[in-house]
């Protein structure tokens, strides 16, 4: 046989599918991960399991480690803050009627949320760290919601709970309010809480008054975030 000794210019590797966290569409249909209607974000944790590298392979290993702990109310309170709205308070107000403001990372809940539901349910089950382009199963999960969750879902609703303390009884400061999961009622439901999202949902902005004067009581707060499917 006659050579002709030509290099090729390409060479042909074999790579994982999980390489990429993309899910690409074909004229014979593509996989895409079942999702819920709806994801209620409130105060239930989340437990799995996995092994020393973040992988999911036996579950009966697994199982025999501790277990993973996804908290929502941590999470939540990590990904929020509240503050005094300064603008256009008179001292007067600021003493009695003070406004609040609790700006809220919609998207980074929502993600950390959806991350732990994966792993509960063994979603990316028998892929190990090698087997994707980074090397970590972890970073090629919070891809794949990055690339094809996250657009599904949009911001629906914040229920909000309050109560308040008076100063001279608990052991709290002026202005030092405490978050309190375990306040969730309806009788402590906020009502009057105004809430505006950024242009892509990715954060939000509730704001409210307090009706008991700030001078003599603070409170305890807590919320829950509702998204919807699209």
């Amino acid at each position: 046989m006659r050579r002709n000794y030509i290099s090729p210019e390409y060479t042909y590797n074999n790579v994982y599918g999980t390489f990429n966290m993309v899910e690409e569409s074909s004229f014979f249909g593509s996989k895409m991960l079942q999702i819920s209607d709806s994801i209620l974000v409130d105060n239930n944790s989340l437990i799995y399991y996995e092994n020393l590298n973040n992988e999911q392979l036996d579950l009966k290993i697994e199982s025999t480690l501790p277990s993973i702990i996804y908290d929502p109310s941590v999470d939540k309170l990590s990904n929020s803050t509240l503050s005094i709205a300064t603008q256009s308070q008179s001292t007067y107000q600021l003493s009695n009627q003070t406004v609040w403001n609790l700006n809220i990372n919609l998207n980074q809940i929502l993600t950390n949320y959806i991350f732990a539901t994966l792993k509960q349910n063994r979603t990316f089950e028998g892929i190990s760290n090698n087997m994707t382009s980074n090397n970590s199963v972890d970073f090629a999960i919070s891809e794949y919601i990055s690339n094809n969750i996250l657009n599904r879902y949009q911001y629906s609703g914040i229920t909000m709970y309050l109560t308040y303390n008076s100063l001279t009884v608990s052991n709290t400061l002026k202005y030092q309010n405490t978050w309190t999961p375990s306040i969730i009622s309806d009788s402590n439901l906020l009502n009057g809480l105004k809430t505006t999202t950024s242009y892509n949902y990715s954060t939000l902005t509730g704001t409210f008054t307090q009706l008991q004067p700030s001078s003599g009581f603070s409170f305890n707060y807590y919320f829950n975030l509702l998204f919807n499917r699209i």
